[in-house]
């Protein structure tokens, strides 16, 4: 009986520590490393835009949506000149063609650039409260240095995808 016992001790004793052993490992997040690989993918995949206007060129970057992505696709054909007029917190102007619409209420800020209509594409560098498309963001320049790039009045401005 006492030999029995002993086995049967060894055996509880010995999965005990199996299992503990395989519990350390498992505690270590393999998925996290994944997911951050694909953040870091994405980063890389992002979309930019070159918007020249009076002899000088900014960049913006597109958004990741089904507007942007067609908006990305015509640049890749080559670039689109819109005649863009000012009022006083943006420049706008009509793309000559539609994209698509997921119009939310948006409160533009400096740097935004929106669709309005379905075929308007707007820069802002003040504030606007309405419906828009959000197409993408001009970083790294100040609302003023955004209003001097484009100026007071009518200019033509080039969009096109950075290479």
């Amino acid at each position: 009986m006492k030999v029995i016992t002993t086995i049967l001790l060894a055996c509880v004793s010995s999965m005990a520590l199996l299992s503990c052993g395989k519990i350390q490992p498992a505690e270590i997040p393999q998925p996290r490393q994944e997911e951050e690989k694909q953040e870091d993918n994405s980063q890389s995949t992002a979309m930019i835009m070159t918007i020249t206007a009076g002899g000088r060129t900014i960049t913006a970057t597109l958004s990741d949506n089904p507007a942007s992505k067609e908006l990305a696709e015509k640049l890749k054909a080559g670039p689109v000149t819109v005649r863009m007029k000012a009022n006083g917190f943006e420049h706008y102007g009509p793309l000559g063609f539609s994209l698509t619409r997921q119009d939310e209420q948006i409160t533009a800020a400096s740097g935004d650039i929106l669709l309005y209509n379905g075929n308007n594409i707007c820069v802002f560098y003040g504030s606007n409260s309405w419906s828009y498309t959000r197409l993408g963001k001009v970083e790294g320049l100040s609302a003023d240095e955004l209003k001097s790039f484009f100026g007071k009045g009518d200019i033509s401005v080039t969009y096109s995808l950075k290479q």
